[in-house]
């Protein structure tokens, strides 16, 4: 939320009551509930279900980690907030402790509250592919359509990106959060797009959108690695990344 405008970027799920997952169970049928997920090895894998240690080290720095002990690989989370309270790094580290090469997908699955009029902002020039659509658009896919449009939901892949960034920018003000990240360590944006087309959980259909920085351009491990775009960790070894995520008054 940004306190100054009483803005909340994140959408709930109306719907769907958060609880702890259980492994087995679906996330979309059962805790598409909201706000942020990391999704690894492949779009909504394996991190949603687990436990996760948590290492508060100040009000302004959280860890947490998961994949302890037997697993075959760890994912490690450092989440700190400036002392202005304006910026968000959030810091990446995934070790394969196996003795042979890790194949993965992941992306940082945020969703927004949507509203009409609401631009999401790419970097010129930036490739776009439409991997998924229920529905026809009949409107420009970056821009929030009228709540009175036809219905439409679709899945995006932008990039490979030249420059690392992806903005969502509000209707009144100029409002605007941001993502930045290095495009050789993260180099391509998921775009998930809710205009009342689409639920997975049995529920009415409802209205929001997903930015999501991505390594690897499929939802699915198996078609990343068709394509050529999946990140591959050697044996015993390690790779690090980094988001932030900025307020623009």
């Amino acid at each position: 939320m940004n306190l100054a405008t009483g803005r909340e970027w994140l959408w709930t799920n109306p719907y769907l009551a958060r609880r702890p997952a259980r492994p087995g169970e679906s996330y979309v049928a059962e805790h598409d509930t909201g706000g942020i997920d990391e999704c690894f090895p492949s779009v909504h894998g394996e991190l949603f279900a687990r436990a996760w240690k948590v290492d508060v080290r100040s009000e302004r720095e959280v860890s947490l980690a998961t994949g302890a002990g037997s697993e075959s690989w760890s994912f490690r989370r450092r989440i700190q907030l400036d002392s202005h309270g304006a910026r968000l790094q959030l810091e990446y580290e995934v070790e394969n402790r196996t003795a042979s090469e890790l194949p993965f997908v992941w992306c940082l699955h945020a969703l927004f509250a949507s509203e009409p009029g609401m631009r999401i902002e790419l970097p010129e020039p930036t490739p776009l592919r439409v991997a998924t659509a229920y529905g026809r658009a009949g409107h420009d896919l970056l821009t929030v359509p009228p709540a009175s449009s036809r219905p439409f939901a679709a899945k995006l892949f932008a990039g490979p990106l030249a420059h690392g960034e992806v903005t969502l920018r509000s209707s009144a003000g100029g409002e605007a959060l941001r993502l930045r990240f290095d495009p050789l360590e993260v180099p391509f944006v998921g775009i998930w797009l809710n205009h009342g087309r689409w639920s997975g959980a049995g529920t009415p259909p409802y209205r929001n959108l997903a930015l999501e920085p991505s390594i690897g351009d499929a939802d699915g491990l198996d078609e990343a690695l068709a394509r050529g775009t999946a990140a591959r960790i050697a044996p015993a070894a390690r790779r690090r990344w980094r988001i932030g995520i900025e307020l623009e008054p």
